[in-house]
């Protein structure tokens, strides 16, 4: 069972009445997204298993519930939350509780948004990861009862609209909050959060990773120095795409950046083959400046991927190469 927030009753500022009825109270909408969001409340058990649940609707004939949950008997207020979709500004709400004893119906109330703090921090990544590629989420949980503490990551892949969904099994912080997630294949820009495995889960702030296309370059010499067959493989298949071939050029800083190289297009080609998996690309041209090369493939529109860029190769200008 989820760890529970129990207060006790004196800050509860109400009591289950001598019958050992439930009691629940129906609290505030948070953690909103898109048509998604977590409906909070407090529930008293009293002395019987309680079971839980939130109603909500367009009107208040509500019309949908969510899927019961289960406290022990006992006397303290428990904090509760569950995740609903499909929810609309101005619907209604409440919480319920039941028992042998009896039930309790929470005060009906309005769909608001409402901005929580929260207590987590996640290390966000420096750069986008290669499509296909292994990542890991770090971070950690700061404050009260951090250590220890039951977590799952959870995920909503691009266009980032779907409530999210748990990836993988629940893990553990450690002795100082902190927690590792690794993710074993990301094929599409994602957006990732870490949340409490407890009746009113507490929610990281969101990262998005993005995924890159996966880019191979290899060489072929010919008898001609400086004359060379620039070939390769893109993941997944781009049919059509733009491949530019940049060299690796040093820059002075200037403005606000302080990066000291740069990369030129030197010459391009366009996919010609590709398989439902991946795209292949060939070219051959006469290097007229030797040095560091890549293969860059561009995404001209917004989508599940970003522009991608493979290794680098060193290739030697031809001897007669006009220079420039």
């Amino acid at each position: 069972m989820a760890a529970a927030i129990v207060l006790p009753l004196a800050s509860a500022g109400a009591h289950p009445d001598a019958s050992g009825k439930p009691l629940a109270v129906t609290g505030a909408v948070s953690h909103v997204r898109g048509i998604s969001a977590e409906l909070e409340g407090t529930v008293t058990p009293g002395t019987q298993t309680t079971s839980y649940y939130f109603q909500y609707g367009a009107t208040a004939a509500f019309g949908s519930q969510t899927t019961p949950g289960s406290l022990p008997p006992g006397s303290a207020r428990v904090k509760v939350g569950q995740t609903v979709t499909g929810l609309l500004p101005g619907y209604h709400y409440r919480l319920i509780a039941t028992s042998a004893a009896g039930s309790s119906t929470g005060k009906e109330r309005i769909y608001t948004v409402k901005t929580l703090k929260v207590a987590f921090t996640l290390v966000k990544p420096s750069a986008p990861t290669v499509y296909g590629s292994p990542l890991t989420i770090t971070g950690s949980l700061a404050g009260a009862a951090n250590a220890h503490r039951e977590i799952v990551l959870q995920e909503s892949p691009y266009p980032f609209l779907d409530p999210f969904a748990t990836l993988g099994t629940p893990i553990f912080t450690n002795a100082a909050g902190g927690f590792v997630f690794p993710v074993a294949s990301l094929t599409a820009s994602t957006q990732f959060r870490v949340s409490t495995v407890d009746p009113r889960p507490i929610n990281s702030p969101t990262v998005t990773e993005q995924v890159a296309f996966k880019v191979t370059l290899k060489v072929r010499t010919s008898a001609h120095k400086g004359l060379v067959r620039l070939y390769g493989t893109i993941s997944p298949a781009v049919p059509g795409a733009r491949v530019y071939f940049q060299l690796r050029k040093a820059v002075r800083p200037g403005g606000k950046s302080e990066s000291t190289t740069r990369f030129a297009t030197q010459f391009t080609t366009v996919v010609k083959r590709a398989t439902k998996t991946s795209s292949r690309f060939s070219a051959i041209v006469e290097v007229a400046h030797g040095g560091r090369y890549r293969a860059y493939v561009q995404v001209k529109k917004k989508g599940p991927l970003v522009d991608g860029a493979s290794t680098t190769v060193v290739l030697a200008a031809a001897p007669t190469a006009k220079k420039h």
